[in-house]
């Protein structure tokens, strides 16, 4: 595609930084091989995955360590029909060797799940290490969950809850409800603690986690960790509901047949929507 077909084709998708995306366009054109790989993300963007493979294929075929993560999400992902989830691993793991953290991650996945290889949890375990050395907050907390639960690896609760503690700290939604569930429960060798769980639930609420909305709902329902009040439950269980969660919107019809015929109606409704859904 050439300069004045690329500024046709950002006009025709109305796409916003026309500027921005010309001065990117003609970097690329001149070799630049991030702004090689952001156009061809751009094209991803907008379904163009011929000239978005052209783009990625040039910048692995030049050893760009970003290109080839991108190939491997395209490939594993199927776009285009083009691709395997061995091809995936197989540029997942070149990427990973030349330090792109996030490959570094998606293979450990992979090795973890059988996906484009066999199973290795030891391998995984080494490569999820790697990551997180690096900051990827996903990997560290499946190390929690791995030494939680003894995958490739001796169970180990100290280090378990350390991981989901790092993985909370770098803001990943799932270590916060895990953390959250760890002080509810009293597990990992944490004192049970109703306050501490309440506190992680609600930093994990505010990321929209329909389950650690739900639990925030049950807490103020029961007075667990904070005064028992109903319709602070009931709010909560409200956005649980909106979030999806089925249990939470039952909650919320029974709450209403007690109190308002009208909207017990309108969330039973919501309820069988969901149901539904489920059973799809």
């Amino acid at each position: 595609m050439e300069h004045n077909q690329f500024r046709t084709w950002l006009k025709q998708h109305e796409i916003e930084h026309e500027e921005k995306w010309l001065e990117q366009y003609d970097s690329a054109f001149k070799g630049d091989e991030q702004a090689i790989v952001n156009i061809a993300l751009l094209y991803k963007d907008y379904g163009q995955y011929d000239e978005m493979y052209d783009l990625l294929y040039e910048a692995k075929e030049r050893q760009n360590s970003e290109a080839m993560y991108e190939l491997g999400n395209c490939y594993f992902e199927g776009l285009g029909e083009k691709g395997s989830e061995q091809q995936a691993f197989l540029l997942y793991k070149s990427a990973a060797q030349l330090g792109h953290r996030d490959a570094m991650n998606n293979l450990a996945d992979m090795y973890l799940n059988g996906e484009g290889a066999e199973v290795d949890e030891q391998q995984a375990l080494s490569w999820f290490k790697k990551a997180a050395q690096l900051g990827v907050a996903e990997a560290m907390f499946t190390l929690g969950m791995m030494y939680e639960q003894g995958l490739g690896t001796e169970c180990d609760e100290s280090q378990a809850f350390d991981y989901y503690t790092r993985s909370a700290e770098q803001q990943d939604v799932e270590a916060m409800y895990r953390i959250g569930m760890i002080y509810f429960s009293g597990e990992l060798g944490q004192r049970q603690d109703n306050e501490k769980a309440l506190e992680w639930f609600l930093k994990a609420s505010e990321q929209f986690h329909a389950d650690a909305t739900f639990n925030i709902g049950y807490c103020y329902e029961y007075g667990y960790g904070v005064t028992q009040n109903n319709e602070k439950a009931i709010h909560y269980y409200k956005k649980a509901s909106l979030l999806g969660d089925l249990e939470a919107t039952k909650k919320v019809v029974s709450y209403y047949e007690m109190t308002d015929a009208a909207e017990a109606s309108k969330w039973r409704e919501k309820l069988i929507v969901l149901n539904n859904d489920i059973y799809e």
